[in-house]
């Protein structure tokens, strides 16, 4: 795992390290050491400064600051030059970063005063001390002027002169909007005239957008100040910084070999902490499992950064002895202005090279609450895209009008049957589609129940969808059965059954129940592990039963046909619906279907048809309905009916056979 982690992360370059990632808020302010009369200074006269607000666009400069403070950075807080205050967040001699909040006035200022604390500008000399180390003796004597910067002028640094400075800029620039802002209202407030009113408003509305980049600094503004160095020598500096804090302790590590490569404990995602002894090995020969080079150490720390912005696809394809392919899938990814989905990455890979992708690993991972946590990682000997028929022999699964013509598909690949079909069956909480057509995953993300369309829903979905993630993603076919595929309708229909209500004289849920079964009744073979050719499928059946219906409900079944017990559940589901159809209730909802769908035995069934029929048998009822009827209540078997749910279900949302064709096959009420 650690090999291919490292070997795709040295396919990073610096420009991908930044893509989709935005300057840390706040002031970043760029000076020059220069050089007079054979004397070095640092030109606080002459500097270039940018503000980044979570609302402004990224200039040129700020864009340009992202690689700088990407290799100046600190691990976490833990690592920081200035312990136990943590408030420089830069590890650089090249760099300062701090927030607002430690300066003068700030929260952090004055909770210091309060607890006694040392405050930061008294911390710049420990900081800088650390920093010089990753230098080379002969470079640190040029960079003394920068620390100075932060050092002296009474200890309180020439720095609070730049952002004084700076603030004074904001200030002119905000006064200046603020004076234009008042005459603007001055006039609206003096004018009746519509037209002038909007374009008065309008202004007022461009010119108040101008302030928010010229605010008073905020606390939780980050201050940055950077050396115009060259960035090799800020990634030179990071990486002497790195190769000590890199690992998980330096408790393990070796000297250096004669390649100058450290070999210590792996600090990726590792919860090894060697001062915690509840964390250690207690009945294991060693202390350690193994160790990693501080090149590979470094790697890692690259590549956890880039899953932490988000920016990769998720899950992620890493290939084995396959670099090319690895750069193809960072190479697409960069395409793409914006994020590339795992899915369109996987089919540009496949029609480049005309067959299924083999051997690699697939990443998923997720930024919580509690950091960066890996949900999956698991190796993937082959991935098929396209989906095949084995039932029907077609190169595309396809859901037919079983029930209803308006959802028909054909399903070319295992995206379109995530993207098409799980919605559907899940009600758009495991795979959401947006209103302007975009699709979340959620097979490992956060599911709130209350925004699922139902406990039992909810409960489905966190059952199956693990299963479906390896269906999908991993081309486990073996991982959703259809018992489980059953399972799943079953719930979805029913529930929505239960919740269906009539609104402007429709059933709200009707058009949802029937796109279900057309999938039940179109897709369920495909997932029967032991489908042969002899295997009768549901489709096939439901062109039976419709076909048996019709010569029940014409009187021409012989008595002594053999008739089985899902054609007495269609034939059910058929004299159901049209009993139902005869209620006058306000309330023709189909969750009056509940008590016959509750039922498990003939009996059950027999006397809730019974009753209904008794409850309406002032209608008139057609001739056809009465041979139908004979035929269900006179039904024997001892079957669990709950086994032959499908066929209730087809027989109650089918087309119905049992209406009379002329008036003079309806029998008159009695």
């Amino acid at each position: 795992m650690v090999k291919e982690l490292v070997q795709f992360s040295e396919l990073l370059t610096d420009d991908f390290k930044v893509l989709g990632t935005k300057p840390k808020v706040g002031i970043h302010i760029m000076l020059s050491i220069k050089e007079k009369d054979g004397e070095i200074y640092l030109d606080v006269e002459n500097y270039k400064f940018s503000r980044c607000t979570k609302k402004t666009s990224e200039d040129d400069f700020l864009t340009e600051c992202k690689m700088y403070h990407l290799n100046a950075w600190c691990i976490d807080t833990n690592k920081c030059f200035d312990l136990p205050m943590k408030a420089v967040h830069s590890c650089s001699p090249f760099c300062v970063a701090f927030k607002r909040e430690h300066l003068e006035g700030g929260a952090k200022f004055i909770a210091n005063i309060e607890k006694g604390k040392t405050q930061l500008h008294d911390r710049f000399t420990t900081y800088f001390e650390k920093a010089f180390e990753l230098l080379e003796e002969e470079e640190i004597e040029k960079y003394r002027v920068f620390r100075q910067f932060f050092t002296q002028k009474n200890n309180s640094g020439y720095f609070q002169d730049v952002l004084d400075k700076i603030e004074d800029i904001f200030k002119a620039e905000r006064d200046k909007l603020e004076s234009e802002i008042e005459s603007l209202k001055n006039v609206q407030s003096a004018t009746t005239d519509k037209e002038e009113l909007k374009n008065l408003k309008s202004k007022i509305a461009e010119i108040s957008s101008k302030l928010a980049p010229v605010a008073e600094i905020d606390d939780s503004e980050y201050l940055i100040f950077y050396l115009n160095e060259p960035l090799g020598k800020y990634k030179k500096a990071h990486q002497n910084y790195l190769s000590d804090k890199l690992f998980n302790s330096d408790k393990y590590n070796t000297k250096p070999d004669e390649d100058g490569l450290i070999y210590g404990t792996n600090n990726f995602l590792n919860g090894f902490n060697v001062s915690k002894p509840f964390l250690t090995h207690k009945t294991a020969s060693f202390d350690i499992t193994g160790r990693i080079s501080n090149h590979e150490a470094l790697k890692l720390y690259d590549f956890q950064n880039i899953l932490r912005l988000n920016t990769l696809p998720n899950p992620l394809p890493i290939f084995i002895y396959e670099e090319e392919l690895n750069e193809d899938v960072i190479a697409i990814f960069k395409e793409s202005e914006e994020r590339t989905r795992y899915g369109e990455i996987i089919k540009k890979l496949f029609e480049n090279r005309k067959k299924d992708l083999e051997n690699y690993y697939l990443l998923f991972s997720q930024n919580t609450k509690d950091g960066l946590v890996i949900k999956d990682f698991d190796f993937v000997p082959k991935f098929k895209f396209n989906l095949k028929s084995a039932i029907y022999n077609e190169s595309f699964w396809e859901v037919k009008p079983h029930f209803t013509d308006k959802y028909t598909l054909k399903l070319h690949s295992i995206f379109d049957f995530q993207n098409q079909i799980l919605p559907v069956i899940f009600n758009n909480n495991l795979i959401v589609r947006t209103k302007d057509k975009k699709v979340i995953v959620k097979y490992f993300g956060e599911i709130k129940q209350e925004y699922c369309k139902s406990g039992p829903n909810y409960l489905s979905v966190i059952k199956y969808r693990k299963a479906f993630y390896d269906f999908v993603y991993k081309s486990q076919r073996k991982a959703i059965t259809e018992r489980m595929f059953d399972d799943i309708m079953k719930v979805s229909i029913l529930e929505d059954i239960r919740l269906d209500k009539i609104k402007d004289g429709w059933n709200t849920e009707r058009h949802n129940i029937e796109k279900k079964l057309n999938i039940w009744f179109s897709l369920r073979e495909e997932f029967n592990l032991f489908y042969n050719k002899n295997t009768i499928t549901m489709a096939s059946k439901l062109t039976a039963y419709r076909e048996f219906m019709k010569k029940l409900a014409a009187n021409e079944v012989d008595d002594s046909e053999a008739v089985k017990t899902e054609e007495f559940a269609y034939a059910a589901g058929q004299v159901i619906k049209y009993i139902q159809d005869k209620s006058k209730t306000e309330d023709g909802s189909y969750k009056r279907l509940e008590p016959y769908l509750q039922q498990v035995s003939c009996e059950g069934i027999k006397g809730a048809i019974a009753r209904d029929f008794a409850r309406y048998k002032h209608q008139n009822y057609s001739r056809k309905f009465e041979n139908a009827a004979a035929f269900v209540l006179t039904y024997q078997t001892d079957v669990n009916l709950k086994k032959f749910l499908p066929e209730l279900l087809a027989g109650i949302f089918s087309s119905n056979e049992l209406y009379a064709d002329k008036k003079e096959d309806v029998i008159a009420e009695k």
